[in-house]
């Protein structure tokens, strides 16, 4: 049968600016208040403040508004410690205190998945919390040309738009990264390949600290030239990114990059541009928490599902008979495996495999697991949970960085016979509005 095309309707959005009430934060760090009965979610806006907005995109269920005006600020309200706070699209939380933001990030985590999991014997652990500034010790700035205004601009995105920030400092990354952004802006004045960089990535990991340019085409020798001078000057490694697959050193001596995991107990190498976890006080809290959770003896058999590195395994490897790693990134794989062999770690072995097929039948998952640890992306594990409850395993532990795809995940967990005994908030990004969490789940 022939299909004829009907454009759909377009919602128009008012063109003046409308009040509302913000009654509570959501998941996400955004007010929620009410319009007509309608939700609308605007960045910015606090609980009890009345507020003005422009709505900007109208949903059949709820609509998204950007904020204009707070007409009674909240007595919570502060003043924002960044400089950059009203144009940089980072931290948006900043106008509330630490503690104030850790607490509307458990209570929004918390009823979600209550809601999800109609269930009131979830017991609800401490959050997992850090220092709420200089605590990011990873950080990607763009770096853009500005053909109007002829000149270089690099930074963060701005609120609301494709633009960047040009920044002179970022007071969450730790003080060694911060303080590069002055030196890295000169050095970009210089460069002749200035308008083919893509980004620069910075680390400060126990190896010392790292520069990442991803270049559009291939360095001339004045340009080497001045990027050893700068690594010599500042006292820094510079690593090149040609493709997206590919990172290279400057220059062969240039020192090998790792971190320290679990007070100095693991030593982990990773390339630059690879994942980390940015908050290494919080990552330290997390690890423990997963092997106090997963409860682990020595003679449990544990799957790692999206193993990264080895942030998880070798940790868990420590405490039991065997550990077997799954991640979809061969590099990582290879990563994986010089980790446990440099940590004498001989009863963890790592696989690649596509964790959104089915792997119930691929020969790692034939073996008996008792445990299972899953730390996926932002979209969640969706797919891999369809296939886990096969492998009838007595507890998972499910560490999330997106509430709204755990909630979903955890509701198809608790279809296959699971459920969710115990919750706990990691607060990995202070002054954002992201939320991580950790979730037990229980065979019963």
């Amino acid at each position: 049968m022939a299909q004829i095309y009907k454009a759909k309707k377009v919602q128009k959005t008012p063109s003046k600016a409308v009040e509302i009430t913000i009654e509570k934060l959501d998941h996400q760090g955004l007010g929620l208040g009410r319009l007509d009965g309608k939700a609308i979610f605007v960045a910015g806006g606090l609980p009890g403040e009345r507020v003005s907005v422009n709505i900007t995109e109208q949903k059949k269920q709820y609509a998204k508004a950007t904020l204009r005006k707070v007409l009674t600020p909240s007595e919570q309200r502060i003043e924002p410690a960044c400089p950059h706070y009203a144009t940089c699209g980072g931290c948006s939380l900043q106008t509330l205190d630490s503690d104030v933001q850790a607490d509307y990030k458990q209570t929004a985590l918390f009823s979600l998945l209550q809601n999800f999991s109609k269930n009131n014997d979830i017991n609800f652990a401490d959050p997992i919390l850090s220092q709420p500034w200089e605590y990011r010790r990873t950080a990607r700035l763009s770096v853009m040309f500005d053909r109007k205004a002829k000149q270089l601009v690099f930074g963060f995105r701005e609120r609301n738009s494709k633009s960047l920030v040009a920044i002179n400092q970022c007071p969450v990354l730790v003080p060694a990264l911060s303080a590069l952004i002055q030196p890295l802006r000169t050095l970009l004045a210089t460069l002749t390949v200035r308008r083919d960089l893509g980004h620069i990535e910075l680390f400060a990991v126990d190896s010392g600290i790292i520069c990442l340019f991803r270049i559009l085409k291939p360095l001339n020798a004045k340009d080497q030239g001045l990027l050893q001078a700068f690594a010599n000057e500042q006292q820094v490694s510079v690593y090149l990114q040609p493709e997206p697959e590919s990172v290279v050193k400057l220059t062969p001596d240039t020192p090998a990059a790792w971190y320290q995991l679990s007070d100095g107990e693991f030593k982990l190498s990773f390339t630059p541009g690879n994942f980390i976890q940015v908050n290494p006080v919080v990552n330290n809290k997390m690890v423990a928490q997963a092997l106090d959770w997963l409860d682990l003896n020595a003679e449990d058999r544990v799957l790692d599902l999206f193993c990264g590195g080895g942030n998880f395994s070798l940790p868990i490897a420590r405490l039991c008979h065997s550990v077997v790693g799954v991640e979809g990134v061969d590099e990582m794989v290879r990563q994986a495996q010089i980790n446990a062999m440099a940590n004498n770690v001989d009863n963890a072995t790592f696989h690649q495999a596509d964790l959104s097929a089915d792997f119930s039948k691929l020969p790692w998952a034939k073996n008996s697991f008792d445990k299972v640890l899953l730390d996926p992306a932002r979209a969640g594990a969706a797919e891999t949970v369809q296939y886990l409850h096969k492998l009838k395993v007595k507890k998972i532990v499910y560490v999330s960085c997106n509430p709204a795809t755990l909630a979903r995940d955890s509701k198809l967990l608790m279809e296959k016979h699971y459920k969710l005994t115990c919750l706990g908030m990691i607060d990995m990004f202070p002054q954002t509005g992201h939320v991580e969490s950790m979730a037990l789940f229980e065979r019963v």
